[in-house]
């Protein structure tokens, strides 16, 4: 029997790797203009939650504070690509990102495109864009780790949310 060495440890000695558990959990971050906060208070009661659910976000979140602003995003399903591809180029979308435009640094404007950031949705770019930009090209964080109070760690089980082995 041959066994997978890592580091100096056999496979089954090491510990489990933080993965990207599910729901995925995805943060942007953008700064805000000095004395933009009212503003950005205001931009965000008219968050366009119908694109959102949608294009399959389960949930959003949104923070503020020390000159940031950051959105949580919520996604129960399996293709994490063509999810934030159909939520960010929603003309509703875009036309929240535009309201944001002056009042957020970092974001993407609201003539940004998004296509896939993958090898396996190489075909699906969006037709006659100048740019196409994806996941890899913004300020995003996805949970790595995951823990409550009387719950195990959540890990996730496969990279970046993946299910298909």
């Amino acid at each position: 029997m041959h066994e997978e060495h890592l580091g100096g440890q056999a496979n089954h000695e090491r510990q489990p790797v933080a993965l990207t558990p599910r729901p995925i959990r995805l943060l942007i971050i953008g700064r805000i203009k000095p004395g933009a906060e009212p503003d950005l208070r205001e931009a965000q009661a008219r968050f366009p939650h119908d694109a959102a659910n949608e294009a399959g976000i389960d949930a959003i979140e949104a923070y503020i504070g020390s000159g940031f602003y950051a959105v949580q995003l919520e996604i129960g399903r399996d293709d994490i690509q063509h999810v934030l591809s159909a939520f960010f180029n929603d003309d509703r979308v875009r036309r929240f990102r535009a309201d944001l435009e002056p009042i957020i640094d970092g974001l993407p404007g609201p003539d940004y495109r998004f296509g896939p950031a993958d090898r396996f949705h190489e075909d699906e770019g969006e037709a006659g864009a100048a740019t196409v930009f994806s996941t890899g090209n913004l300020p995003f964080a996805a949970s790595m780790y995951r823990w409550r109070v009387g719950e195990p760690p959540r890990t996730g089980k496969a990279p970046h949310g993946r299910t298909d082995g």
